[in-house]
């Protein structure tokens, strides 16, 4: 492990040095980045014999290794892209491989595999995976997802073509592969649906392969048809239901004759797996970018603009009204409902990358280098140049992730950013301080220069969460994203989901709140403290989720009551009474009374080692960026009480600025007044809830 991290570490101070504008800057740290992973790559390849033309060929290995299905398929073609890209690439750039690798060894992979993807396809079928089937779409038989492989499949192609060359016959096996990947498009009509299950995703990858078949093989006889195909699935991917009525000129047309419907929410929001997933609300723009950069790889500029009019279609709307609403210091993006798959993917790097680069805006350039730096630090806990220790789905999510790579690479490349300058996090965070509320997902977000924060109720995936990030770097990834159940983070965890709340917004703060059986109530304050009534039957109520992971930390300490450390690794659960908790002198909870906290033992988590930290207290105070010290004079400042079926809370921030939140669950009289004596401090703030 020294060896590889050694290796990474040295390239990356190359790169400094070598590399002052951000387009080249990233490109080198994308390539460097890719070489590096090959060591873990070209420990899955084998060879697999000969096709029926007696080719050598070979596959990549997933867990379904060498098979017919997404995993088998899907990561042989993006391994086979990466290795010819970096053969090709990293030759011209003097880049050194890992040791015990070679450029020969990679180029011998990468036609191998790519001649593997291309036999077993049903359009060529010279060999059979290794279930002895073939895979692929052709007008008589749809596999879904297969368009998405094939582009891969043609990106590896072009960049074998670039190193040392096709043959006639692999050029003729690509055209057929993806000719039949094509036609099958011709034969439906575009989907669309966005409730619980979006199109906007599968419509961006069906543009993939209409796009790769259109650039590469312009001459074909249903060229015409797959162009016309392509500028349809493009637009109908960020489609709103105004969409059928709006008579902007796109691409030729007004926008209401290539509707199709929507696949969006009127807020720009997008639900895939039955709930609102940035990870899916992101990667369409990375799709559509693809298809751009498809016809830039194939030198064809046939109606070029046309192809970005459609293929672009509302992309700041979502970049402004979602993404941008919901981006963090460290470049991922909030994860409202929590993740169904590895957590800590800055799988929304080429989204960023497309947004800085065909959309020229300086915030996306911004978070796009934050967002890299974050995968690269990820990448360098490994001992082989994978992008994670513990991927949900094995070599199939590490294909992914370096295809996201390589695909950052080439949008520098085709679409520079030409003395854009990015903007600073600073002024991104001011400019995204206001709350903002998404009705459709029944969310609500707000970020002060201390924190983000968001809370989220998600009727489709019966849930109820909250976040807090600190705006800071080396803190934001110590609460983990997590939903367990009913509820989660600050939530806990209820024995049944939880009612819809209300949501109360003002300029830069929010609140959220429930009356009756199981009533709670949460201010996002305009400062620091996030302070927190929860019903009192919820199990675990204040629950946070904390990393204790090589990618964070895998030692926390503990500051509580009377300076008291606690050193914890969380591979067993530790119990302690205390005030309050802080957590290496960055997160703290605060309570109005000592109390009993359980630090549980660390679970494997959507890839993240996690420990849970649960107050056994129904109201809880929050703040970032505290060290023990100002989380002890905090804890001297919070008090509770209970005045005529009120719930009143009272605290401090550590500027000063004093909050009393004063909750009526349904239980209490309809008014309540504010004691005298605090009444006379000059920076109180006070929020009234559910009275008149």
């Amino acid at each position: 492990m020294k060896k590889t991290l050694l290796f990474l570490l040295c390239a990356l101070s190359q790169l400094a040095a070598t590399a002052s504008e951000p387009d080249g800057r990233i490109q080198r740290e994308c390539l460097w980045s890719l070489a590096h992973f090959m060591q873990y790559a070209s420990n899955l390849y084998t060879d697999a014999g000969i096709n029926a033309r007696g080719d050598s060929i070979g596959y990549f290995k997933a867990n379904d290794a060498g098979r017919s299905n997404e995993d088998g398929v899907r990561t042989n073609a993006d391994l086979s892209m990466v290795a010819a890209f970096v053969y090709e690439m990293g030759r011209v750039d003097n880049i050194a491989l890992p040791q015990g690798l070679t450029y020969p060894q990679l180029r011998r992979m990468a036609i191998r595999s790519f001649r593997y993807a291309c036999a077993t396809h049903r359009a060529n079928q010279l060999a059979v995976c290794t279930d002895k089937k073939h895979w692929g779409s052709d007008p008589e038989h749809h596999q879904w997802e297969s368009s998405l492989w094939a582009l891969s499949v043609a990106v590896a192609a072009e960049f074998i073509d670039r190193g040392w060359g096709l043959t006639t016959y692999d050029t003729q096996q690509l055209e057929r592969l993806l000719a039949a990947e094509a036609d099958y498009q011709l034969t439906r009509p575009v989907p669309t649906g966005f409730k619980g299950d979006t199109k906007a995703e599968e419509n961006g990858w069906e543009s993939n392969v209409l796009a790769a078949a259109c650039a590469f093989f312009p001459e074909h006889p249903n060229a015409k048809q797959w162009y016309e195909a392509l500028l349809r699935y493009g637009f109908n991917c960020y489609t709103i239901a105004a969409d059928g009525s709006d008579s902007t000129r796109v691409a030729g047309r007004k926008a209401k004759e290539w509707f199709a419907g929507a696949n969006l929410y009127d807020d720009f929001t997008l639900q895939n797996h039955n709930y609102f997933h940035t990870s899916y609300q992101n990667v369409v723009m990375q799709e559509m970018a693809e298809s751009l950069i498809a016809f830039r790889l194939a030198e064809n500029t046939k109606k070029p603009q046309a192809v970005r009019e459609a293929l672009t279609w509302h992309w700041n709307d979502v970049w402004e009204r979602v993404l941008a609403q919901l981006a963090l210091c460290d470049g991922e993006l909030a994860m409202p409902n929590g993740n169904d798959w590895s957590m800590f993917l800055y799988d929304q790097l080429p989204a960023y990358a497309a947004m800085a680069t065909i959309g020229r805006h300086p915030d996306a350039l911004m978070l796009e280098e934050r967002c890299l730096q974050s995968l690269l630090s990820r990448q360098k806990t490994t001992p082989d140049g994978s992008y994670m220790l513990h991927p949900d789905i094995g070599p199939r999510r590490m294909g992914v992730t370096a295809h996201r790579v390589l695909m950052t690479y080439l949008l520098h490349e085709m679409f520079p950013t030409n003395g854009l300058r990015p903007s600073t996090w600073e002024s991104f965070q001011r400019r995204h301080a206001w709350t903002r509320t998404f009705p459709n997902q029944h969310l609500v977000r707000s970020m002060s220069k201390d924190r983000f924060t968001c809370f989220s109720w998600s009727e489709g995936l019966k849930n109820c969460t909250g976040i807090i990030v600190p705006n800071t770097v080396s803190a934001s990834k110590i609460f983990v994203p997590y939903k367990n159940g009913f509820g989660g983070n600050i939530t806990g965890k209820p024995e049944k989901m939880m009612d819809r709340p209300v949501f109360i917004t003002d300029s830069t703060e929010w609140v959220a709140y429930v009356q009756g059986k199981h009533p709670y109530c949460i201010w996002s304050t305009a400062g620091n403290a996030v302070i927190v009534i929860n019903d009192p039957k919820t199990k675990d109520a204040g629950l946070m989720a904390v990393s204790m992971d090589p990618l964070t930390q895998e030692r926390r300490t503990l500051y509580t009551h009377n300076m008291r450390q606690l050193t914890a690794d969380g591979r067993k659960a530790l119990s302690f009474s205390s005030q309050w908790v802080n957590i290496d002198k960055a997160v703290a909870v605060v309570l109005p009374e000592r109390s009993h906290f359980q630090f549980s033992e660390r679970k494997l988590i959507n890839s993240v080692w996690t420990s849970t930290l649960t107050p056994k207290n129904d109201v809880c105070v929050y703040f970032s960026n505290v060290d023990e010290t100002i989380t002890s004079s905090l804890a001297d400042a919070t008090q509770q009480w209970n005045e005529k079926g009120w719930k009143v809370v009272f605290t401090m921030d550590p500027d000063g600025t004093a909050y009393l939140l004063a909750f009526n669950p349904g239980t209490g009289k309809k008014s309540f007044k504010v004691p005298r004596k605090l009444k006379k401090l000059k920076n109180l703030r006070v929020k009234i809830v559910g009275g008149q």
